[in-house]
């Protein structure tokens, strides 16, 4: 099977394994990419990301929303593969839109990721999307509780959903000892942060940060730093105890978090999908992380043995939360353990690869 895989995101093409890069980001020439490496019957899959010129890029992104160029690059391609899959319909919608107008040889899949238009129930944007929508053959998607959005706006779509959770690379995410040898080389934490304990809250976008602040303020908790990876805001800067950091690599991120007492992951509650790889990727190190009880997340976790939830946007419940996982060392732990058996033998990269495959053979 030959097919064209469209990311919404840039991927860097490469003669051998970038070490600051996890597989969705890179694309090694003659290997087989991310999760089809898993494929029983390998594909011949060829990556077309959203590269363009830089404001061309900014443009997509930020006003329209879906990707044109990419598109363009990708259309005059499509009678050449069996597949065509977007990851997310930012990298599909320009496809379905064309295939509603000229038959192909190749069918359309795509990773519903955003619930479409973000699960709008109104509006240019949402006629649009359905407009679309049926010219496309199968959605697979990673928060179950999108299908009764699907029902009501695109019933058209339901008996070609499938729903199917997100994996992560269990292997790369697990804490190596070469890594857990440097990391506590100086004492408990990672040694570029000194010796006071930390959580970690990660994530460049869509996070309720002023939950977690206040929630930390809240609670106060005896010996305990908060760090905020990914993000930084100046009304943070002088809170006691908070630190911040804005992009890191992949590399030091794993490290921030293997030295990390626990994690915490605020969400504000969209019905559809995002979060989910950051939370795996810290339950895959083995850490206890605090969630918020979203659609996007209730699939991965089960509450009180391999996460702990709070309501969204509640920061009493955040800041109890807090309290207990810090100061229980035999529960925060415990879960952290299995965290990283629910992610090496359920949510994970393979088992995710295998059901995908299923749904594209039938």
């Amino acid at each position: 099977m030959k097919i064209l895989f469209l990311p919404n995101w840039k991927v860097e093409q490469c003669e051998e394994i970038p070490k600051d890069k996890q597989p969705p980001d890179y694309y090694v020439k003659w290997q087989d990419y991310w999760f089809f490496r898993y494929f029983t019957e390998k594909p011949d899959v060829d990556v077309l990301d959203i590269s363009s010129a830089r404001w061309i890029e900014n443009f997509e992104k930020n006003k329209i929303r879906f990707y044109v160029i990419q598109a363009l690059k990708a259309i005059p391609k499509l009678n050449k593969y069996d597949l065509i899959i977007s990851h997310g319909m930012q990298s599909g919608v320009v496809i379905s839109l064309w295939r509603r107008f000229f038959k192909t040889k190749s069918k359309h899949i795509v990773f519903d990721i955003g619930a479409f238009n973000s699960a709008a129930e109104s509006g240019a944007a949402l006629k649009l999307m359905q407009f679309a929508s049926r010219s496309i053959d199968g959605f697979i998607y990673h928060t179950s509780s999108q299908i009764k959005y699907y029902e009501k706006f695109f019933p058209w779509i339901v008996d070609k959903a499938k729903f199917i959770r997100f994996g992560t690379d269990a292997d790369y995410f697990s804490p190596k000892k070469s890594e857990l040898i440097e990391t506590y080389a100086s004492g408990e934490g990672y040694k570029g942060l000194g010796e006071i304990p930390y959580c970690i809250c990660v994530g460049y976008s869509k996070r309720d940060w002023d939950t977690v602040i206040k929630a930390f303020e809240l609670c106060r908790p005896d010996n305990l730093r908060l760090l905020l990876v990914g993000h930084v805001e100046d009304k943070y800067k002088d809170i006691a105890n908070v630190e911040q950091k804005g992009f890191v690599s992949i590399d030091e991120l794993k490290k921030l978090i293997i030295g990390a007492q626990f994690g915490i992951l605020p969400l504000k509650s969209y019905n559809y999908s995002y979060g989910q790889m950051t939370l795996l990727q810290q339950m895959a190190m083995g850490k206890c992380v605090i969630v918020s009880k979203v659609p996007s997340l209730v699939d991965y976790y089960e509450e009180g043995v391999t996460a702990i939830s709070y309501e969204p946007e509640n920061a009493d419940e955040l800041a109890d939360a807090i309290r207990c996982v810090h100061s229980n060392d035999g529960m925060r732990n415990a879960i952290g353990k299995n965290a990283a058996e629910y992610v090496k033998n359920i949510s994970n990269e393979c088992t995710m690869a295998k059901e995908i495959e299923l749904f594209l053979k039938y």
